[in-house]
């Protein structure tokens, strides 16, 4: 694959004129799929796909076109070099733009965690001859994914990693579920063997009778799952330097210094606990890590290379939506394994469902509690919780109620698969956190 866009980058840069700027991007994936119903294979399929972006710059004006590519590089060069022309006959009908920035210094680089140790066929039947006699439902993605870049001032940089991303329910007799998700570069036969007891675990508690909460405050424990849905929220805007500057980000209170999180929380975009690529769109290179809350105090933003040009900082390559791509909060103290007993009396999130902001300036998030939700009493699974909407804001959550954190971290990938899989990434611990707030 490399090679292919290597020829083919050049190809095009050849034809650049003096006076023009090219910028080439390259989106590609070889995947597996494998939908899993009644702890059987019931379809299985392979995605082989390349899309390229041409963004022609000259005299500060800049004009992309992007195609889906056939992997023929006499067939592609063609429709690349008309694709070219076309760009070049529309370009004097464009106005400047004001914030272009793009890298002009030749940083090249390669990058790559391809390996062999996801056996897919292995890897199907151990979690055939496991689960055989539960009702699973679930789709498995794998394989390689592949980002490349090029430019008319010669750089090059190259990205390419091998993931999996098992995503499943357990079912009982009276259709109430258990979900799960089990991510990463490299299968551990025994972390998925875990993963699967405690879901089958929970899954003997849900045929407990449900158990009616009414409103109030409730010490809670919240799953990686659970707290991702919230740090996604949190990601909306939050760590924005363009939203910080025009007061759209729920964080606002925290970069004004109103408002700190808990001192255990230290939020970081960490590149090298994900698997996103280091370079930016436009040539730039990321940073390996950016904290972006240290010890609960907000630390810095992620600022794109427009934003940059735009408030006259320096940017540190974010992407131009400024959001985290490999998100990561350090691990606390709580044992990962006595999870019940230090919440004691408490509920038990393991998933949270239709997120919104009720109150945005104030970091307020609601939700609902979704698959997988018991009371605990004294360390031990009671039953299954109805439906909760919660209303909470995020510096209660991670700061002021907010108990602890467990000392392992999961790895989620997003499993996001619209026009390829995601390359977005968190690695969460889980929390324990006292008064949240459940509404009806």
């Amino acid at each position: 694959m490399k090679e292919f866009f290597e020829s083919i980058s050049k190809k095009i840069l050849h034809e650049i004129h003096d006076d023009e700027v090219m910028i080439i991007n390259f989106d590609a994936e070889v995947s597996n799929f494998v939908r899993l119903n009644h702890s059987k294979i019931r379809q299985a399929g392979n995605v082989k796909q390349l899309d390229l972006s041409l963004s022609l710059i000259h005299k500060g004006k800049i004009h992309t076109s992007s195609l889906r590519l056939s992997g023929n590089i006499d067939r592609d060069t063609e429709i690349l070099m008309k694709s070219l022309n076309y760009l070049r006959r529309e370009m004097p009908e464009l106005s400047t733009d004001p914030y272009l920035l793009y890298s002009k210094k030749k940083q090249s680089s390669f990058t790559s965690n391809c390996n062999s140790k996801i056996n897919n066929q292995e890897i199907l039947q151990n979690v055939l001859d496991y689960v055989s006699n539960e009702e699973l439902v679930g789709i498995y993605s794998s394989g390689n994914i592949y980002r490349g870049f090029a430019n008319s001032f010669g750089q090059f940089n190259w990205h390419e990693s091998t993931s999996f991303n098992f995503d499943w329910s357990l079912y009982n007799n009276n259709d109430k579920a258990i979900k799960q998700n089990y991510a990463g570069t490299e299968w551990d036969y025994s972390r998925f063997k875990k993963i699967l007891d405690e879901g089958k675990l929970k899954l003997s508690v849900l045929d407990n009778k449900e158990i009616k909460l009414k409103p109030g405050l409730q010490r809670v424990y919240l799953s990686p799952s659970a707290l991702n849905e919230i740090i996604d929220m949190m990601s909306w805007g939050g760590f924005s330097y363009k939203a910080n500057k025009i007061g759209s980000s729920p964080l606002h209170l925290m970069t004004k210094g109103d408002k700190q999180l808990n001192e255990v929380v230290t939020i970081t975009e960490d590149l090298s606990s994900g698997i996103a690529p280091n370079f930016h769109e436009d040539g730039f290179i990321k940073p390996e890590k950016i904290e972006l809350i240290r010890s609960g105090q907000f630390n810095t933003s992620l600022i794109s290379p427009r934003s940059a040009l735009e408030y006259s900082v320096d940017h540190n390559a974010a992407e131009y939506y400024e959001s985290p791509v490999s998100i990561e909060i350090k691990p606390g103290n709580i044992p990962d394994d006595k999870i019940t007993e230090y919440l004691k009396d408490g509920i038990y999130i393991s998933n949270l469902w239709y997120l919104n902001f009720s109150d945005k300036n104030n970091a307020r998030v609601t939700g609902l509690t979704r698959f997988g939700c018991f009371e605990v009493k004294d360390g031990e699974f009671i039953g299954p919780i109805n439906t909760m909407r919660f209303d909470e804001t995020i510096y209660n959550i991670l700061g002021d109620n907010l108990f602890g954190l467990t000392n392992n971290q999961d790895m989620l990938m997003d499993c996001s698969t619209y026009e390829g899989r995601s390359s977005y990434s968190s690695t969460l611990p889980g929390a324990i956190v006292d008064e949240f707030k459940m509404t009806l």
